[in-house]
């Protein structure tokens, strides 16, 4: 990836934005809804968007600080649900787009990780190479984006400067600001989990608070703390650094990620040298995962993408049950009667309120389609069409 060349696409369009006025929500839903402005915002990204890809203004979304003239870009969860299956979706500047934050000058504030994937995810995860790595803990909070801009020590979160999570944070900070105010590095973004009863998703840290390091980037080399250099940040900020892993070979790791017995962890994130970075998630905390988020379009999207019995095969026996149940309750779309069009209308309604995008209604109908053709279901029946006289 060239990431100051990706980061000068990311600039063009922060300046469009500036010149526009846009400067909070409401005005970037007007902007975005204009066709040139969509055509702009492919070529910035690089989206090339192919039959049932979304609309990139539907992909990445600027969040706007409300004192300070700062903007974040931020991948939407429109792109965390569909991107995946189209090789090409997930750009190199669209996986910047995490929480980077930039001033209304253009100037890049703040250079988090850029997005990275789960082993097997992605092509690039897939068939990993043969070099050094470190496997760190991966912890289960919230990501901490912190940056020093006009003189001020300041976290955001990944889409918001003023969410819950950087609310709790910033409070968190006022204990480092005096040290960090002679220690904080010039032009490094700091990268740490929020971990608080607040930010909490699986993993129980029996009320624990603080900010664990994670990682760090210098915002004008994008230099890539490796991790001896992070224990040094990390003794200079005060900040526990996350643990590093003792084993020794990938395929150890993996075995370990098979054990069930293993509880109340998330997994790993492995950096190799040439600064890959790939996660690795315990089968046990993969099966909270998917048993939370357990619903109709889920099992839908699995079911299309063919890896719905691998994804359920961990969980718990009533959660497969569950599984099982809403698996079925999609197939008896073959039952319905009329057209495809009354098919489709089935299927739209299993979906909850928040899900009735038009891009789930086409996951609906390749589901459909899918359905069909594997033979899961018989054909709808063809429309009568009326006889001439």
């Amino acid at each position: 990836m060239n990431i100051a060349q990706n980061v000068e696409k990311l600039k063009l369009f922060v300046g469009a934005l500036v010149s526009a006025g846009v400067d909070d929500a409401a005005g970037w839903q007007k902007w975005r809804r204009e066709p040139a402005n969509e055509r702009f915002m492919e070529q910035c990204l690089s989206y090339e968007r192919a039959d049932g890809m979304p609309s990139v203004t539907s992909l990445v979304k600027p969040f706007f600080h409300p004192t300070l003239p700062l903007i974040g870009l931020n991948y939407t969860q429109v792109a965390h649900n569909t991107l995946h299956a189209f090789e090409n979706g997930w750009t190199e500047p669209m996986r910047l787009c995490r929480g980077i934050v930039f001033d209304r000058w253009c100037r890049l504030v703040a250079f988090p990780f850029p997005k990275f994937f789960n082993f097997g995810e992605q092509s690039e995860t897939c068939n990993l190479p043969d070099e050094a790595f470190v496997a760190t803990v991966k912890q289960d909070g919230h990501l901490g984006i912190i940056f020093e801009y006009d003189g001020q020590i300041i976290c955001t979160t990944r889409g918001c400067f003023v969410s819950g999570s950087a609310a709790i944070a910033n409070q968190m900070l006022d204990r480092y600001r005096q040290v960090w105010s002679r220690s904080f590095p010039k032009d490094v973004t700091v990268l740490a989990e929020i971990i608080h009863p607040e930010t909490e998703v699986h993993v129980k840290y029996n009320g624990e608070q603080g900010f664990v390091l994670i990682g760090a980037f210098n915002c004008r080399s994008f230099h890539d703390f490796d991790y001896e250099e992070l224990s040094e940040l990390g003794a200079r900020l005060e900040l526990k650094v996350t643990e590093r892993w003792s084993g020794s070979s990938i395929a150890e790791l993996q075995a370990l990620m098979h054990d069930l017995s293993v509880a109340n962890q998330e997994g790993f994130v492995v950096r190799f040298a040439s600064g890959l970075r790939v996660k690795f998630k315990f089968k046990s905390y993969i099966a909270l995962m998917i048993g939370e988020k357990l619903t109709p379009r889920y099992v839908m999207l699995r079911l299309t993408q063919g890896n719905f019995d691998s994804k359920i095969a961990d969980l718990p026996g009533e959660v497969q049950l569950e599984a099982r149940a809403i698996e079925r309750q999609l197939l008896a779309v073959g039952e319905v009667a009329g057209d495809k069009k009354a098919r489709w209308e089935y299927l739209y309604k299993l979906l909850s309120d928040d899900e009735l995008t038009d891009c789930h209604r086409s996951n609906c109908r390749n589901f459909h389609a899918w359905a069909v053709r594997e033979g899961r279901i018989p054909a709808p029946a063809q429309p009568v069409k009326a006889k001439r006289r």
